[in-house]
């Protein structure tokens, strides 16, 4: 029997998003979230989990998306802009790595930050992953495998799609994007099966990402080898009120919609898919 997780990723960075999560978990087919610690609606986030005890929580590492820090400014001033914002995209982070123009002991002290207010939160941490995954970034990754052994956490996310889905009907930079952090992704798994961390066969979200539709679900869903997979969502209440605060084009209300698709709970019914999370893996 395939198990499969579906996680929501951005948990506590708009309330549009909060009450996605916890309505898609509480009528539909989510099984799981990932937590930012420095997203503008992060207390709501923790009080609409504690509602939800088989939701399974992740922390999301951030380190892009134009988001605060946890951090004191002056403290990881190489992290932020003038406006104490962190860059808008993994392309300007890789940028400045490797222009030299970030200290990795603010990486660490940001990062330590914000797993040490999420496990404050006293959730049932099961996983974590990261904001545009750039926890597979190898500067970055050697001080996430750090933190998880200080923290003893064991259970991640690594990101590496198929290089073979849809490859020849995705737009060519989706397609660049997932193939370089498939690359990454490998990389890290020598290192995940050394460590005896615990993650997914299978990835699933990438090429996707922002537009994982019903119709986009059900073909994933479709096609899925024999295994533990992992599919990545991002839902919205409400996509044109979160519009007006990101600028990524993802259609929130659609995936959202997706998640509590009578059609999509009928096909992992038939097809005999058990829905996990992070936490039911050993």
């Amino acid at each position: 029997m395939n198990r499969l997780i579906i996680n929501a990723d951005d948990f506590g960075i708009h309330t549009e998003v909060n009450h996605a999560v916890i309505n898609a978990h509480k009528k539909g087919i989510l099984t799981s979230t990932s937590l930012l610690a420095s997203g503008p609606a992060f207390e709501e986030a923790v009080e609409l989990a504690k509602g939800c005890p088989k939701l399974g929580i992740g922390i999301h590492l951030c380190l892009v998306g134009g988001l605060p820090v946890v951090s004191d400014i002056q403290e990881v001033s190489t992290l932020v802009d003038k406006n104490g914002l962190l860059p808008e995209s993994y392309v300007e982070f890789i940028k400045k790595t490797y222009e030299g123009k970030i200290d990795y002991g603010q990486v660490y002290q940001e990062l330590d930050a914000q797993i040490a207010k999420i496990l404050s939160a006293n959730l049932p941490i099961t996983h974590v992953d990261s904001h545009q995954h750039l926890h597979v970034l190898p500067p970055v990754w050697k001080i996430v495998q750090s933190l998880m052994k200080k923290y003893r956490l064991h259970r991640l996310r690594i990101p590496g799609e198929a290089y073979t889905f849809k490859l020849f009907n995705a737009s060519p930079m989706r397609i660049m994007g997932r193939n370089g952090l498939t690359w990454l992704s490998r990389k890290a798994l020598r290192d995940v099966h050394r460590s005896a961390y615990t993650t997914t066969d299978y990835f699933w979200g990438m090429v996707d990402g922002g537009n994982m539709n019903e119709n986009n679900l059900a073909y994933i869903i479709k096609q899925l080898p024999f295994g533990i997979h992992e599919i990545m969502m991002h839902p919205g209440a409400n996509t044109s009120t979160l519009a007006k605060t990101f600028s990524w084009g993802y259609h929130w209300e659609d995936e959202y919609q997706a998640l509590v698709s009578e059609k999509i709970f009928n096909l992992l019914k038939d097809r005999q898919i058990k829905l996990i999370n992070y936490g039911d893996l050993s």
